[in-house]
């Protein structure tokens, strides 16, 4: 067999491409098919997609929370996630015996700092600059910064993931046509995720922008974007399901 494997996530929920379960299961099983049918060990993870994952939305602040989470300061949906696909790897690549002996593998390579160096050397082997670990004023960085406040104190119930999607495109951090140029300095960051108790006036999200028309166009989108409720909801499972692939 193949000494090849792949854990492909696919995300389902109002910020995702696949909107329902089974449109998710669906892909999943024909990504995993397909991998499989080339000699590949795949399995998909279903993962929900209703709010951002992590805090961080764009490219230069997603490049930090990427390095931040292998300094083990990341945030906990992040880690979660990327330990659980790491593990998966390593059990599909028979280097671990059982899901809780690869994920005491990937935790200590994260507590000891050797996840964060081998990132380092693949940056440098990869002709970039590896200083940017340590020091995150390398990475571009945006003009100006705005908020979106809360409008009242309670909850935040809902953080709409595709509403802030197309915000961040809207501020140059995607492409909204083939042609498109892309930002890597602007982007949105989450400054106080679902399940967290706001008062009024509070930022909620953070914007780095550069271009005032874009922030403008960026603000009508976000302004339905979060939901502020009296009580907490219950949190919903990140890992809604795992789908393994078909071999025939």
């Amino acid at each position: 067999g193949s000494d090849t494997q792949l854990v492909a996530p696919v995300k389902v929920g109002r910020g995702a491409f696949m909107k329902t379960i089974a449109d998710a299961r669906a892909l999943a099983g024909w990504l995993a098919g397909i991998a499989e049918r080339n000699g590949v060990r795949t399995e998909a993870v279903i993962t929900a997609m209703d709010a951002p994952l992590g805090r961080a939305v764009g490219n230069a602040n997603e490049v930090i929370e990427s390095i931040e989470t292998l300094k083990g300061r990341g945030p906990a949906d992040v880690e979660t996630l990327s330990v659980r696909f790491a593990a998966r790897m390593l059990v599909l690549a028979g280097l671990a015996p059982s899901d809780a002996d690869a994920e005491r593998r990937v935790r200590q390579a994260l507590t000891s700092g050797a996840g964060l160096e081998k990132f380092r050397a693949i940056v440098e082997a990869q002709g970039g600059n590896p200083r940017v670990i340590d020091d995150y004023a390398l990475l571009p960085k945006a003009r100006a910064k705005a908020e979106v406040a809360a409008g009242r104190s309670g909850v935040v119930v809902a953080i709409d993931a595709e509403g802030v999607g197309r915000a961040a495109v809207a501020l140059g951090a995607g492409r909204d046509r083939v042609d498109a140029a892309v930002n890597p300095a602007v982007g949105i960051d989450v400054l106080i995720p679902v399940g967290t108790a706001v008062k009024a006036g509070d930022a909620v999200l953070a914007l780095a922008y550069d271009e005032d028309a874009r922030l403008v166009a960026a603000r009508k989108i976000l302004a339905e974007a979060v939901e502020i409720g009296d009580h907490a909801r219950p949190a919903e499972p990140l890992i809604l399901e795992t789908v393994g692939g078909r071999t025939a």
